[in-house]
């Protein structure tokens, strides 16, 4: 705590605690790797009955195991290891494993409701394309307050929702437990994304805790 010269104290502000959200940009991938033609080509094949102008079109969850993807699946884990190790300070033994990967159409008017994933450590999202007026991907602040106190101007503090716009070739990349969701699409253009889970495979808890177990 600090006493400026007019009397006024001014304390210290520690930030004991933080939620990371990774964004990368893979200048180039989806024209590289024609992922937006595999995406579309994945959700024709997967249309197992009449679409409706207005609902939310997804592939089967297996496109990590398709020979197409597999460079396109490389990008994905080297990043989330590098994450796992040198951000998030891991241990250096364990693998990244995607377990689930999935196409999204998102048509004019279409949103996807506020959620999680469950069952793995990492999740993502991928962008092949952008328009000024696709939605963003929004993050919802853990434990935040049911008191809603006016704000003169929104920051880190006092925010409970955090924006990720739509860009081509971003690949975003979040805890599988942090609440998010897309606003309805605007556009009169489908928005297209691949979402994703990983899980790092290897030891949890030391054994001397009784609590470890293998992933």
């Amino acid at each position: 705590m600090n006493t400026t010269h007019d009397g006024k104290i001014v304390p210290q502000v520690h930030n004991i605690f933080s939620v990371p959200i990774f964004v990368t940009h893979l200048k180039g991938i989806t024209d590289k790797l024609k992922i937006k033609d595999l995406l579309e080509r994945e959700l024709v094949e997967n249309r197992k009955e009449e679409v409706k102008p207005w609902d939310i079109e997804q592939t089967n969850p297996n496109l990590h195991t398709k020979a197409e993807f597999e460079g396109f699946c490389r990008v994905i884990k080297k990043l989330v290891s590098g994450i796992s190790e040198n951000i998030m300070e891991f241990d250096g033994s364990y693998s990244a494993e995607i377990t689930s990967m999935w196409g999204n159409r998102q048509p004019y008017s279409a949103h996807f409701r506020r959620h999680t994933h469950h069952n793995n450590l990492f999740s993502g999202v991928f962008y092949p394309d952008e328009n000024k007026e696709f939605p963003p991907i929004n993050f919802y602040r853990p434990l935040y307050s049911d008191f809603a106190p006016t704000v003169s101007k929104n920051n880190r503090y006092n925010s409970g929702m955090s924006r990720m716009p739509t860009k081509k070739d971003h690949l975003i990349i979040f805890p599988s437990w942090l609440e998010h969701d897309i606003p309805s699409n605007p556009s009169k253009e489908d928005r297209f994304s691949i979402s994703f889970n990983v899980m790092m495979r290897g030891k949890y808890q030391e054994d001397k805790t009784n609590q470890s177990t293998i992933f």
